[in-house]
């Protein structure tokens, strides 16, 4: 399965010390600047480098999303001074800007070694997509011996894919030298479609193979069309290619729109069942579909021959489906195994267990969630950049306590929705009806349902 990419605008937060609070102060000065937009750009920049002196992360990340290319002064400013943050941040604004890479490595490394673990993940990405999978490999693992969560995902599947990754740069560096055979381009390109996320690169191999037909090479000139939304002409190379080859990648295509578009799931099982793959993607897409149409054994049965390859998503939805049939002993398990190669979706389903757990044991009801061992997890990803995690944490805090504030706010950045209602209802616990009414206001603009008590606060 295809990793998702997030230190572009997910910014992982680090908990601070209350003689850092105050920066939070002025964050949340600039944030409801942002909103209210009754202050003029001045205010709001002076705000966040207020922020910045106190190195408040979030500042930081909220100067790149807000200021954009006029964030780079104030990084400037900073460097050396920020425990790698402004570093971090001006990289993620020059790559933006496609500027030089050497540059933003250089950055990198230095907010690496400032002890900022999350520069690592970025350079293992650059590398990555220069098809240097040895070198990423390097940085990942970096990365995950410095607590990065993202560079542990990625190094865990990364793991798998190694003797692929080897293959891909060795072809690579024979096409960069000029000496590659017709037939080791033509691998080249079917590792690129087959092995990894680039399609487009592989695409710009493997169209000299059109002519002859070549599977791989129609597969890749689809999902580049798809991405020029002719959707209608990449479906019909899909089809092409399924009926005519058996293509595995092109029934998982047709079959995914089937499900998809017309919830048509049985159908969808047909084309799978035709071209007779044991690939990973096939056989955990296989376990979904018999999911969705209850048969819960042969699902099972697809899910495990993934889960056997070591696929880390699929391990996550394996132990949702022991978590929806009530098999938590199983559901458990399997997202403890997720979760320690880098699943956040699963270490947060299996805080959600231990929790439920804790709350099973007590009769007396409390507002404040209580579970050590799930507070912990919710408290590792919190610091790895997952809003939703951070959301959740604040739930082990009395309600009217200043933590709560602080970790909605390091949401908020992250623009998630929920946090901005759980802000508005800490302002209207605090009777701070003006702030209250903004952070409401800003959830109903994400489409967040505040409820009808809130809704005729707001009316008032």
């Amino acid at each position: 399965m295809r990793k998702w990419l997030y230190y572009l605008f997910f910014v992982p937060f680090l908990f601070v010390s209350c003689s850092h609070d105050k920066g939070y102060d002025y964050l949340e000065n600039s944030l409801l600047g942002i909103f209210s937009k009754q202050e003029n750009d001045e205010y709001i920049s002076k705000q966040l480098e207020k922020a910045i002196k106190l190195k408040n992360k979030e500042a930081f990340a909220l100067s790149l999303v807000y200021l954009e290319g006029n964030s780079e002064e104030i990084f400037d400013k900073y460097l050396k001074k920020s425990n790698g943050y402004a570093e971090y941040f001006k990289a993620l604004l020059l790559k933006k800007q496609n500027g030089s890479e050497n540059e933003i490595l250089e950055l990198l490394e230095s907010s690496a070694k400032q002890g900022f673990s999350k520069a690592y993940y970025v350079m293992g990405d650059i590398y990555e997509n220069k098809l240097e999978f040895s070198k990423a490999q390097e940085y990942f693992k970096k990365g995950k011996e410095a607590g990065d969560f993202l560079s542990l995902r990625s190094y865990e599947a990364g793991k798998n894919m190694m003797s692929y990754y080897e293959r891909i740069e060795a072809l690579n560096k024979k096409m960069t030298a000029g000496n590659i055979s017709k037939d080791e381009k033509k691998e080249l390109g079917t590792l690129l479609v087959e092995r990894t996320q680039y399609a487009g690169k592989a695409y710009d191999i493997l169209k000299d193979f059109l002519a002859e037909n070549y599977p791989p090479a129609l597969y890749a000139k689809a999902k580049v069309l798809e991405g020029d939304g002719k959707n209608d002409e990449a479906i019909k190379l899909y089809q092409d290619t399924l009926f005519k080859n058996k293509y595995y990648l092109s029934a998982y295509e047709i079959a995914k729109k089937l499900a998809d578009e017309n919830k048509s799931y049985e159908t969808a099982l047909l084309p799978l069942a035709d071209v007779k793959s044991d690939e990973i993607l096939i056989n955990s897409y296989m376990g979904y579909l018999y999911e969705n149409l209850g048969n819960f054994k042969e699902a099972e049965k697809y899910y495990l021959k993934a889960v056997a390859k070591n696929d880390i998503d699929t391990m996550y939805y394996l132990g949702k489906m022991y978590e929806t049939q009530n098999e938590l002993k199983k559901a458990k398990n399997m997202y403890t195994k997720a979760y320690s190669l880098g699943s956040s979706e699963a270490g947060e389903r299996l805080a959600f267990i231990y929790e439920n757990e804790e709350q099973s044991k007590n009769t007396s009801q409390s507002e404040t969630l209580k579970n050590k061992e799930a507070k912990k997890i919710l408290e590792r990803l919190s610091k790895n950049d997952i809003s939703s995690a951070t959301v959740t944490l604040s739930s082990y805090y009395p309600k009217n306590s200043n933590k709560v504030r602080i970790l909605n706010l390091k949401a908020a950045v992250d623009q998630y929705p929920e946090a901005y209602y759980n802000l508005g209802v800490y302002y209207f616990n605090k009777k701070k009806n003006k702030k209250a009414k903004f952070y409401f206001i800003a959830a109903k603009s994400t489409g967040f349902d505040i409820g009808e008590f809130y809704e005729a606060f707001l009316k008032n």
